[in-house]
């Protein structure tokens, strides 16, 4: 009965751990999309505010 116990609880302890490992790379890989979202959305502003400085601008 002991040895079935124990087994359990390191059952236990491995799956949590794996959970946790997942949590983690998961919320790597959300934290790299962001940043790209970032990154997308900064040159596009960039774009915009230097398309208008040149509509505003006269030729």
């Amino acid at each position: 009965m002991t040895d079935y116990k124990f087994m359990a609880r390191v059952n236990k302890n491995i799956q949590k751990h794996l959970e946790e490992k997942a949590m983690i790379e998961l919320q790597t890989e959300a934290l790299k999309e962001h940043r790209k979202i970032q990154i997308i959305t900064s040159v596009i502003g960039a774009a915009l505010i230097l398309l208008t400085f040149m509509l505003e601008t006269p030729h």
